[in-house]
């Protein structure tokens, strides 16, 4: 015989409402019992506090205590250099040992812009900020992030001056606005 549907859920009903009673009353039910006995009640004694002369001596050192920085820096990882305590002595002799073995190469120049900087502009009102190069008589309109002479890429350009990187060594410069010379 089957069940119908308002049976069905009567029974889920009385389920849900036996478990509510069932949670309610091993977490809730057993809550009003006191304690019978705290571990080590017999073994207590309390602490002498009419003499505090003990305790102000103490408070009184740890207040008078100044702070001495040690010159190491704690947002830097790593040990603090070490300085010479007495005076450097300087040794005369024999001079230093020349390295051995092939020397590194030399750290390459800064990238040099042969080209002259000699205004700026925008076309819209808030568009990109373009440059204007002059290479002999011929004029260069560069962006930021624009490659000239292969290897140099414009980073910034800004009121005074024109900020670049070499895209081979990754090195950077600037060069500053020139003006025309007045006719």
């Amino acid at each position: 015989m089957a069940l119908s549907k308002e049976q069905q859920e009567r029974i889920v009903l009385a389920g849900l409402v036996l478990v509510g009673l069932l949670v309610w009353y091993f977490y809730f039910g057993k809550g009003s019992v006191a304690p019978k006995a705290v571990a080590g009640v017999n073994s207590y004694s309390p602490i002498n506090a009419e003499d505090y002369s003990v305790i102000f001596k103490d408070l009184g050192a740890s207040q008078s205590t100044v702070y001495k920085p040690t010159g190491r820096n704690i947002f830097v990882a790593g040990a603090v250099p070490v300085q010479p305590t007495g005076p450097a002595e300087v040794k005369r002799g024999a001079p230093p040992k020349p390295p051995v073995g092939p020397m590194p190469p030399p750290e390459p120049a800064p990238p040099v812009l042969s080209m002259k900087f000699f205004g700026y502009g925008s076309l819209p009102s808030n568009g990109p900020r373009r440059a204007f190069l002059l290479d002999g008589e011929e004029i260069h309109i560069v962006e930021e992030g624009d490659t000239v002479q292969n290897h140099i890429r414009i980073t910034h350009i800004g009121n005074d001056k024109i900020e670049y990187e070499d895209t081979v060594t990754g090195k950077k410069n600037s060069t500053n606005l020139e003006l025309p010379p007045q006719a």
